[in-house]
């Protein structure tokens, strides 16, 4: 009787332990913008503090990621598409529609160094329901993506410029610059304490009023819905500290993502 409690203590153990290994390997895989993954991340984003609205400006973000191995690179495609609410002003009614919608894919090589890396186009589609979520024009340009990752630490940069080329005459040009620096540390057991923030510029604004530069961070945990289905839940803050007259001080994060093929 001792034997069997003592084996089934044992594979119990050995068991939990690889389950522990399985979840933390996932969950730095999540932290890799190019791992050969399918998901679904939807960011709920919340700015707080804006100077022009009264109340919360809130954005349900998808964000799409489908990776295709090849014999010699991995191409990875990657969509943002939000819905949007923005409050009333003291001139303004309320106004919740769809933003406009982003698309990038990136060519990875497969063998590379440390450090892993992949470039493509980024386009920008005049999606949006109104002209106070989107640009109204089409644009274009480059995209670029690069990761250093060890087992428990993962640095990487996703990076991409475009500039309008088409769209509504009476709008303004754009020319506009992204960049997403992660820092991550996984802490074991799924979880991962991590800075995501986007840090964005509008070359076309006036002196003062083109950065904007958050500061912040916040966890990650991978579990298992049912057992089966890995969903990756997050939650940040960040503080702009360096923002637009117009932009929210600062943001609160929500991040769910739906691992559909690991």
């Amino acid at each position: 009787m001792k034997k069997s409690i003592l084996l089934l203590s044992i594979i119990y153990f050995v068991s939990s332990q690889l389950i522990k290994a399985q979840k933390d390997e996932l969950a730095a895989k999540l932290q890799n913008p190019l791992a050969n993954i399918i998901a679904l991340p939807v960011q709920h984003n919340f700015g707080v503090g804006s100077p022009v609205y009264e109340g919360t400006v809130y954005s349900m973000s998808l964000q799409p990621i489908i990776a295709n191995e090849h014999k010699h690179f991995n191409l990875i495609h990657r969509g943002v598409f939000a819905v949007s609410h923005l409050p009333a002003t003291a001139e303004s009614e309320s106004i919740t529609g769809v933003s406009d919608l982003n698309y990038s894919f990136f060519l990875s090589p497969k063998k590379t160094g440390k450090l892993a890396w992949g470039v493509g186009p980024s386009i920008d589609m005049p999606t949006a329901s109104n002209d106070l979520l989107g640009t109204g024009k089409w644009g274009a340009g480059a995209a670029v993506v690069m990761v250093y990752q060890t087992p428990k630490w993962t640095f990487d940069m996703v990076v991409r410029q475009t500039f309008s080329f088409g769209g509504d005459a009476n709008r303004d040009d754009v020319h506009n610059f992204v960049c997403q620096a992660l820092t991550a540390y996984g802490i074991g057991n799924g979880w991962v304490v991590n800075t995501f923030p986007t840090i964005t510029a509008n070359w076309n604004a006036d002196k003062g009023q083109k950065w904007t530069v958050p500061l912040g961070g916040g966890f990650n945990k991978l579990v298992f819905v049912g057992g089966k289905v890995p969903v990756n839940i997050g939650a940040q803050y960040y503080h702009n500290v360096v923002r637009p007259d117009n932009a929210p001080k600062g943001e609160f994060r929500i991040v769910t993502t739906i691992v559909l093929r690991k």
